[in-house]
């Protein structure tokens, strides 16, 4: 495992503590706009040490989980810091306030309430990231799919084929693409 530098560890830190000390705040801010939140308890924050995920909300446990991966890098901060944050509390109020759970149209009201665009994922590479499988280029007659690497290693075997879900076609093999 790579060992972060003291400089890139201590980034990491302050880059955690302040995501954490803006769940309470966002929380309070949900709180002041849903007053009948005010009788739950702040939601606890962990980590996600791996995935692809840039967070979770566990709404019988009262925890939101965020990547702390995605912390090393400042595109994953600047997401994981409003936009995760609010997205996972959101969740957390929707099944307070309405029983709700997934991204219904109770959640999506609370999050156009608290300013914020009912999205459902992230647009990261999360290439690289601990626990996300390299994807492999193929290719059919509308285009390019990225196939995850356990499919890619059953076509090289020989054990599978997997046609595009569009135009029904074979999927092959995409060219290399020739660096240096």
């Amino acid at each position: 495992m790579r060992q972060l530098g003291a400089e890139s560890h201590q980034t990491l830190v302050e880059r955690a503590r302040t995501v954490e000390a803006a769940t309470g705040e966002w929380w309070m801010l949900f709180v002041a706009t849903y007053p009948e939140l005010g009788t739950a308890p702040h939601p606890a924050v962990e980590w996600l040490s791996r995935g692809s995920t840039a967070g979770r909300a566990d709404l019988l446990r009262w925890v939101v989980a965020f990547n702390r991966p995605m912390l090393r890098r400042p595109d994953g901060f600047r997401t994981i810091l409003p936009d995760t944050v609010v997205h996972e509390l959101a969740h957390l109020a929707a099944f307070r306030l309405y029983g709700s759970r997934g991204h219904d149209a109770a959640w999506q009201s609370v999050m156009q309430r608290m300013g914020f665009a009912p999205t459902r994922t992230h647009t990261l590479d999360v290439t690289g990231l601990p626990g996300v499988q390299r994807r492999w280029r193929y290719q059919c007659g509308c285009g390019e799919v990225m196939l995850s690497t356990t499919r890619h290693r059953r076509i090289e075997q020989g054990q599978r084929t997997y046609q595009c879900t569009r135009c029904r076609q074979r999927l092959v093999r995409a060219p290399q693409e020739r660096t240096g």
